[in-house]
């Protein structure tokens, strides 16, 4: 059996002290004045030995095991998967290692992975919370083990938090389709109390009130987060052809706008001469389908920057915070072929109606 590479074994090939070594792995070479080309050294000797440091050994040593927990709804979906990747790379950067888990919103399992990275001595954690976990999040505050909210917050609860303008970005999507000549716009969101999707449904219903072109609660479709594809497919399919009197289709995640161009797809329907479509969050299929979609896109690299240095900033306590931060980051409205201004013919075909009646 190949004997295991230990601390002791590269300081040595190095010729450096266990202790300079050390500041290397845990990521402390600039604040200890460790030149760059010794820090380059020990890196790539760790690399080219395969030495995995003892992480049981460093947190009796240090009190930190340099490892934090991400627990977010869907590592599938294209929203939550892009950001676990740029947190995983923004947190090698500084030298910890992410444990990533998927609630699939379930209460029982985000509270079972809270426990999980709790025992697993993780130095913080980045959530997206689900209903029913205000308990566990403050016990998280009593016991004074760092975390930052993502996505969404919990009501009632002070917490860091780094989330979307939801409402903002709902609002302007929803003033895009009214200037484009739009006016009977059905809104499909999740069914639940998630905050975020409660805040863009109410930027729809903000919009569509500013325009004195109230919404009704027939244009308002909500499906349960836990139903299958196939499931979702036929709602909407069902909804319009509840509501032939639709012209466009506002879906509030990039999931339900996926399963909503299938639907149209199969009721025959084409964008955007039946019905204009945007979605909230943006997607690759969103941009190489014909016509492209519109969307609210949320700058995913910036959110997951901000969590992760948030997160860091308390784990490593290098400001004192005083008072729970809270970043609202702003979406960008990306006008694509799905919601062109109806076209003219529509004006001509009116005005011909009204020469007729003459």
């Amino acid at each position: 059996m190949t004997k295991k590479v230990s601390i002791k074994d590269i300081a040595k090939e190095l010729e450096l002290s266990i202790t300079t070594v050390s500041f290397v792995i845990n990521g402390k070479s600039e604040e200890m004045g460790i030149s760059e080309a010794t820090s380059s050294k020990v890196l790539e000797l760790i690399k080219k030995r395969d030495y995995s440091p003892n992480n049981a050994a460093r947190l009796l040593r240090t009190g930190k095991s340099n490892t934090i927990g991400l627990i977010v709804e869907d590592l599938g979906n294209y929203f939550f998967g892009n950001i676990a990747k740029v947190v995983e790379l923004e947190a090698s950067k500084r030298g910890y290692n992410v444990f990533l888990s998927s609630t699939d919103n379930n209460p029982k399992t985000a509270k079972a992975l809270i426990r999980k990275m709790r025992n697993s001595s993780v130095d913080g954690m980045i959530i997206t919370p689900t209903k029913d976990l205000t308990q566990e999040l403050e016990k998280l505050k009593n016991d004074k083990i760092p975390f930052v909210l993502l996505d969404r917050t919990v009501p009632g609860l002070s917490a860091n938090a780094v989330v979307l303008d939801n409402f903002k970005g709902a609002f302007d999507l929803t003033r895009h389709l009214l200037s484009n000549g739009y006016k009977k716009i059905g809104f499909v969101t999740i069914h639940g109390d998630m905050s975020q999707m409660i805040e863009r449904e109410s930027g729809y219903l903000a919009a569509m009130e500013s325009s004195k072109n109230p919404c009704t609660k027939e244009l308002v479709l909500k499906v349960k987060f836990d139903d299958s594809a196939e499931i979702m497919i036929l709602s909407i399919m069902s909804f319009v052809k509840e509501n032939p009197e639709l012209e466009a289709l506002f879906f509030a995640t990039n999931y339900l706008g996926v399963h909503g161009i299938e639907a149209l797809k199969q009721l025959g329907k084409s964008m955007p001469d039946d019905l204009a479509v945007v979605s909230f969050d943006d997607n690759d299929l969103f941009r190489l389908f014909t016509p492209s979609i519109t969307v609210a896109s949320q700058p995913l690299k910036q959110i997951a920057v901000e969590t992760i240095e948030l997160l860091l900033r308390l784990i490593e306590n290098d400001v004192k915070l005083e008072a729970p931060v809270s970043k609202v980051l702003e979406p960008e409205l990306i006008e694509r072929q799905s919601s062109i201004q109806k076209p003219l013919w529509e004006f001509e075909q009116a005005l011909q109606k009204s020469f007729n009646k003459l």
